[in-house]
């Protein structure tokens, strides 16, 4: 894969993007298909920037509560150091925030990268289960000179989980039987071009039989499943 972005006259002095895919390697023993076949996105973003997927959440419960760890890896690909302060916040499903994440002030030298950790507290903790599969959502944002300069949010579920070699499977300290579907990137008729509707229903198929969880087998998963 490979892409370049080059100023032509013929197109009137407007930057054209053009996309190569090199689909000439063999195949494995199974159809891994070639080609664009998910959604392909173009990010613009200011020099100090959130890193792509780079929010990650981990939380501990703690009786009714949880203690929440957000981490924000953060990219400065300027030729100078830039200074800003990192601002988090939780939501809960309706929006509402219910947790504010002490904000962290920062300083990245210039083509460097910097993860900032921080912690905050829940209170009351909706947990994520099978049956209840409550979600919270983390919104991060830098702030530099005095206005928001980028921004990023992630969904993250509150549990505990654990293994015991004679009783199985606990989830929020419940015995759980992994009920799993060994499920490929391909679909029937479709290839690997899956629409993302086409994810919605695979899911609701294999609740309907029973199934509570799913081994993605050989690829990295398209966002819309997740």
């Amino acid at each position: 894969f490979g892409c370049d972005i080059t100023d032509y006259a013929k197109y009137g002095g407007k930057n054209v993007i053009r996309v190569r895919v090199d689909a000439t390697l063999n195949e494995g023993w199974f159809y891994e298909g070639a080609g664009i076949y998910r959604h392909v996105w173009l990010r613009k973003t200011h020099p100090l920037h959130i890193a792509k997927w780079g929010t990650f959440v981990q939380s501990e419960v703690h009786g009714k509560g949880a203690q929440v760890s957000v981490s924000t890896e953060l990219m400065n690909e300027s030729d100078a150091k830039l200074k800003g302060r990192v601002v988090s916040k939780i939501l809960d499903a309706d929006g509402k925030v219910v947790a504010t994440v002490p904000s962290k002030s920062i300083e990245i030298a210039a083509h460097e990268n910097l993860t900032v950790q921080a912690h905050t507290t829940l209170a009351h903790a909706a947990l994520w289960s099978v049956e209840e599969p409550n979600l919270y959502r983390v919104v991060s944002q830098i702030e530099s000179g005095g206005k928001v300069i980028d921004h990023d949010s992630d969904t993250f579920g509150v549990h505990s989980i654990r293994f015991d070699p004679d009783q199985g499977f606990f989830l929020n300290d419940k015995p759980v039987k992994i009920k799993g579907t060994c499920v490929h990137q391909d679909h029937a008729g479709l290839g690997i071009a899956v629409p993302d509707r086409i994810f919605h229903e695979r899911v609701a198929a294999l609740k309907a039989m029973g199934s509570n969880g799913w081994r993605t087998a050989h690829n990295q998963v398209a966002s819309a499943l997740l």
